[in-house]
């Protein structure tokens, strides 16, 4: 291994640490209470040395944002490989997002922070990877959908994209509540019912 492959080894370990460091004062105090200097603090950086690595504290979110989105996409792909029609490959899907709130709230966090602080608008490091697989994700529920609608089990006149921001909103709301109403498993299996009867293609 040459000096230069050594030392970018290092700094992507380094990088990485930071990166998990970030990632446990984060996902326990919340985003708006952990600044750059609490970051360096828990990865015994100085504060200049963390600088070297990320330039402000959103490049570190961004950063985790991406571990986040690389996990969903995961689940996706793995859940929609399951389903043998579109409205299938659907389920599996809402059933995947819900997993991943409630496996991963740290990164379905993150991703929600992003979204509603303005990412899509900043300029980080990683932008061009996080843009690229949420179109991946996008792209395979929409291919569901569209895939739904040819084998008849979608109702015909839906509008797949529409129709993925209904789901995805309804989603984000079971995960939310899902764990205060005392019949966990029940709760998200009739919400998931719920929200599949609203595109299937009820035959006569």
């Amino acid at each position: 291994m040459s000096t230069a492959e050594r030392k970018e080894r290092e700094k992507l370990r380094r990088r990485n640490e930071i990166i998990d460091a970030a990632e446990k004062l984060l996902f326990s105090k919340g985003f708006e209470k952990v600044t750059m200097d609490d970051i360096a603090k828990e990865t015994e950086l100085a504060r200049g040395t963390l600088y070297l690595y990320f330039k402000n504290r959103d490049d570190i979110i961004a950063a985790i944002g991406i571990r986040g989105i690389k996990i969903l996409n995961r689940l996706y792909r793995e859940s929609l490989s399951k389903g043998k029609t579109g409205i299938e490959k659907i389920r599996h899907a809402l059933y995947a997002s819900y997993e991943y709130g409630s496996k991963y709230p740290g990164y379905y966090s993150t991703l929600n922070y992003m979204v509603a602080n303005g990412f899509e608008k900043k300029d980080f490091p990683d932008k061009a990877e996080l843009i690229s697989i949420h179109g991946d994700n996008n792209r395979m529920i929409l291919a569901a959908f569209d895939e739904g609608i040819r084998d008849g089990t979608l109702k015909s006149d839906l509008d797949p994209m529409k129709a993925g921001i209904f789901l995805t909103a309804a989603i984000d709301s079971v995960i939310s509540t899902a764990s205060s109403t005392g019949m966990q498993e029940e709760f998200v299996n009739y919400s998931i019912e719920l929200m599949l009867r609203s595109i299937e293609n009820v035959k006569g």
